[in-house]
């Protein structure tokens, strides 16, 4: 076409700065990477992805990867790469496969490198036993070589869920050229929106027979390594979603209504209901009866959103097979629910961090479940309000505990669907996540010890929905003790308080063996980690830090413990004080006070940010370190003689 036909609608082009054509041009023109010019294992030369969506609704993807290899390191991602698709709906073309060695040779895919596998996450089980991965055995592999990729994928109509991605824009090795592009069919609209990107090219074309295509092109892309802890990628990557899902309402009305339809009835449904309820009368007894058993015989398939089917199995026929997709899982727990008597409908968690309203797609879900209403009017009818619970087929009930927190439900009203609904906000600040463990530790003459200690916790400490009985209560007060106290065992407790956000209790807990011994004294070590790591894990270990690192939620931390001696016992050697450290991170001090016949330690740890910068992280980490060493936390002591 000629670029005066007025079937063509000018090129758009926005950059910081402005962008002229001759610059686009530039950008689309690969550039040679030597190895002995970069550091990088890796380094991705070129890297394009196209979408085409056709008016029949068939789906074309197209990708094309070049990518120079400089170490063995990088060898495994990129020498045998693997491309997913569907036996029966899609029909996969290996277009380019080939490896550039470094004098300029090309090495050609033989044909026995062809492998034909199954996806570990999808192999197995029948319903999705038609997704295959193509596996491709690159020969010729070897540092500065160039491996290069090219296929393209074409999905029959209705086989593919609405067209969509979420897709992070760099990578762990640098990307010199980046270039995404979408077409669709007249008269469909791409919502799309790009998050924590910088100076790129952004194009939108008319073509004939009204299409649209949508551009985008990065270059120069800095590589960007995962690392432990770090923010997850969508809050820290360059970013781009696509979807022609509609709009939040749209889409969360389809979905919605296609987990209902699924969550049809049969004999086998109401017989397992009945079973597995019965002799409960509260609505919620019910429900946590059903999900009890549900979780503990279903069958949970899950892969990536990309290769799931269109539609979903009804839970008729879910529950004969006894296994299914997080979406099926929901239809039927939904199902057996109601089949029990309790009024529930369908809902979706989405996390704040990677749910984006002006993209919506079922790869931004963060779980499929129900709300139960325990409340009815007069007539039997439904009645929302703080009585509703929010029930998961795996997790059981949700509450702000956890990972749930941080999350927004979507769910549908009278009034139609709440794409902005309810939230479970993050832990902010350390005020409200405390963990408190105060005790009397009495030593014996052989080396054993009794204690009672005495267990605070609230917030992120108090998973109470995971609490509810004895064994886990006793597994939870065994886990937090014994990170204060060695090899220690629960003899008894009590529980003084259980709810959402709270648990407090009383135990009596003892050595399971003596204290060791050197020469004539006994060493008493206490343990490295604190109880709060048990919930709040971080990397302690000295690196060099790129990311944030993000925790569940700011804390405190307080332990306050009393050591009674034998009569006659020295305390030859006490653990050293650790002086108040204090930072934007928060606080981290040790106290200890030795006297005639014992011993008192009282540490306090506050972390009051959830997400720390790598400097703020690196002070945090020197002042738990100290906590941490052999000198702050060794007692010696000498029997026999008289205290001092």
């Amino acid at each position: 076409m000629r670029s005066g036909d007025p079937a063509i609608r000018p090129l758009t082009l926005t950059r910081a700065g402005g962008l002229g054509l001759v610059a686009v041009l530039a950008v689309c023109a690969p550039r040679v990477v030597r190895a002995a010019d970069v550091s990088p294992d890796a380094v991705i030369q070129v890297w394009e992805q196209r979408w085409t969506q056709q008016a029949d609704g068939a789906l074309v993807y197209h990708e094309r990867k070049h990518v120079q290899l400089n170490n063995e390191r990088a060898y495994r991602e990129f020498a045998d790469p693997r491309i997913t698709y569907h036996a029966d709906n899609d029909r996969l073309e290996i277009l380019v496969g080939r490896v550039r060695r470094p004098d300029g040779t090309y090495r050609e895919l033989p044909p026995y490198a062809h492998v034909e596998v199954s996806p570990d996450a999808s192999a197995g089980w029948p319903a999705f036993a038609r997704i295959r991965q193509h596996l491709l055995v690159m020969s010729g592999i070897e540092p500065g070589c160039v491996v290069e990729l090219e296929y393209r994928v074409t999905s029959r109509p209705g086989s593919r869920r609405p067209l969509a991605a979420d897709l992070r824009l760099d990578h762990a090795y640098p990307v010199v050229q980046r270039l995404l592009e979408v077409t669709v069919p007249a008269g469909t609209a791409l919502a799309h929106v790009s998050c924590n990107t910088a100076d790129h090219v952004f194009q939108e074309q008319a073509g004939p027979d009204g299409q649209r295509t949508y551009r985008w092109i990065f270059r120069d892309l800095p590589a960007n390594p995962d690392e432990p802890q770090a923010p997850p990628w969508p809050a820290r990557c360059p970013r781009l979603a696509f979807s022609v899902a509609g709009s939040a309402e749209h889409w969360l009305a389809s979905r919605l209504a296609w987990v209902e339809a699924a969550a049809d009835s049969s004999d086998t449904i109401r017989k397992l209901a009945a079973e597995w309820a019965q002799g409960q009368r509260d609505p919620r007894d019910i429900v946590r009866a059903i999900q009890q058993r549900l979780a503990t015989t279903f069958n949970l398939v899950e892969f990536d959103v990309s290769w799931r089917p269109a539609a979903l199995r009804p839970a008729s026929e879910v529950v004969e097979s006894n296994y299914g997709l997080p979406e099926e899982a929901a239809a039927l727990f939904l199902a057996l629910v109601r089949a029990a008597g309790v009024t529930a409908r369908p809902v979706i968690l989405v996390q704040d961090d990677v749910w984006l309203a002006r993209a919506p797609q079922d790869g931004m879900v963060a779980a499929w479940a129900i709300r139960v209403s325990a409340a009815m009017d007069a007539a039997g009818q439904e009645t929302p309000g703080p009585s509703d619970e929010l029930w998961e087929a795996r997790a059981g009930r949700i509450t702000r505990e956890g990972s749930w927190a941080g999350c927004r439900v979507l769910s549908g009203a009278a009034t139609g669907p709440a794409p902005d609904g309810q939230a479970l906000p993050p832990w902010r600040a350390a005020s409200e996540s405390r963990l408190i463990v105060g005790g009397k530790v009495r030593l014996a003459d052989d080396g054993g010890f009794t204690a009672e200690v005495t267990l605070r916790t609230s917030g992120l400490f108090a998973a109470s929905e995971k609490l509810r009985t004895f064994d886990a209560q006793k597994e939870r007060i065994a886990a937090l003790v014994g990170r204060v106290l060695p090899e220690v065992a629960v003899e008894s407790f009590t529980v003084s308080t259980l709810t959402d956000g709270r648990f407090d209790v009383s135990a009596q807990v003892k050595s399971s063996r003596p204290l060791r011994k050197l020469g004539g004294e006994y060493l008493l070590q206490l343990p490295q980690d604190g109880p709060f790591l048990a919930d709040v894990p971080l990397t302690l270990a000295w690196e060099r830090r790129r990311c944030p690192v993000r925790i569940p939620g700011p804390f405190e931390e307080h332990v306050d413990l009393s050591f009674e001696l034998p009569a006659g016992w020295t305390i030859e050697l006490a653990p050293d004080a650790v002086a108040r450290r204090e930072g934007v991170w928060g606080t981290v001090e040790q106290a200890v006070e030795s006297a005639d016949g014992g011993l008192t330690l009282r540490r306090a740890v506050s972390v009051v940010r959830p997400e720390l910068l790598p400097e703020e992280f690196n002070a945090l980490r020197a002042a738990l370190n100290t906590l941490r060493s052999d000198a702050a936390r060794t007692v010696v002591l000498a029997p026999g003689q008289k205290a001092r």
